[in-house]
């Protein structure tokens, strides 16, 4: 059954063929389920004259000179408008366009982090390197300081034993004190002086001669020292060789802190560029997603407009 819907068109109704007599004239072809009479209705056999009916009427070829009537199929074709709100149309259409810009700047954003990304594991990799380099050189430098400490000692000590403990009153050596001794008894002597600076000198004596114990032990402890460590001069040297050294190795390792408070200084640079792209990254996957949800809610409005335009044809017929 053919439904007319407003606005499309119906199949034209099939037509009656006609078919052409030997006089000339037209007529109606047969329908369907009509007897076809062959032959003329005068020309009806006899009883007996079945079999003996003449070859020339009988037709050499049924379907040119009895030809079947011609059909017509009929088909019908409905034609609807398919329904497509072109606002949503457009709206799609942008949404389509958003999504691929914002594919093509997540694909740019990801590529550029990779980079930067290689770029930061090098840092790392020169920073690791300067470390072991920096560690190595406070290792030589302890080494050296250690090397020092007993200098700096025997330095100590040949200072305290050449100077005998003269902050204390004491002489350097017994020779000395000796001399000391005899230079108070000569005044005392062969000089004309008071009675009370007699005393006092006489005093003094005394008291010197009290600390002969203390520098004969100093002296002793000065022959130790320069027996075990050698000379002042030897050892100072030795302290100016190796403060030398120390000097070299603490500028080389200022070259080395230099170039890692820059490597740092780029590491921190770039782990705030990575942050900036990571936040942009997450920007764009936000949008593109909130564009994926427009363009899906859009479809799902265009699918909904046209089943109900369907539906509403199928009422009115």
């Amino acid at each position: 059954m053919a439904i007319e819907i407003p606005g499309f068109e119906m199949a034209p109704a099939p037509t009656e063929a006609l078919y052409e007599k030997e006089n000339g004239q037209f007529d109606k072809g047969t329908t369907l389920g009509e007897t076809v009479t062959l032959g003329s209705p005068e020309e009806k056999p006899t009883l007996g004259e079945g079999n003996k009916v003449s070859e020339a009427n009988f037709p050499t070829n049924a379907v040119d000179e009895w030809p079947a009537p011609k059909r017509i199929h009929t088909f019908y074709i409905v034609k609807y408008r398919s329904y497509e709100d072109p606002s949503i149309k457009v709206k799609i259409e942008q949404a389509d366009k958003e999504i691929q810009r914002r594919n093509l700047t997540k694909f740019q954003i990801t590529e550029t982090l990779r980079e930067k990304r290689s770029e930061r594991a090098d840092l790392i990799a020169q920073l690791k390197a300067l470390g072991v380099e920096n560690r190595n050189f406070n290792i030589v430098l302890d080494e050296k300081k250690k090397d020092m400490e007993p200098l700096h000692e025997a330095l100590g000590k040949l200072r305290h034993a050449n100077t005998g403990g003269r902050g204390s009153g004491l002489c350097s050596s017994e020779e000395e004190l000796n001399l000391l001794i005899q230079s108070l008894n000569y005044r005392i002597q062969h000089e004309s002086i008071p009675l009370t600076e007699e005393k006092q000198l006489m005093r003094d004596i005394k008291q010197l001669e009290g600390t002969r114990e203390k520098v004969i032990a100093n002296a002793a402890m000065k022959a130790e020292v320069q027996k075990s460590v050698g000379e002042k001069e030897a050892i100072q040297d030795r302290v100016k060789l190796i403060g030398a050294g120390l000097d070299e190795v603490r500028k080389d390792q200022q070259v080395v802190k230099a170039k890692i408070k820059v490597l740092k200084e780029e590491l921190e640079a770039m782990d705030a560029e990575i942050k900036s792209l990571q936040d942009e990254l997450s920007n764009v996957i936000q949008k593109k997603d909130k564009a994926y949800e427009t363009i899906q809610e859009l479809r799902r409005k265009r699918d909904e407009g046209v089943q109900f335009l369907s539906l509403h044809s199928s009422l009115q017929h």
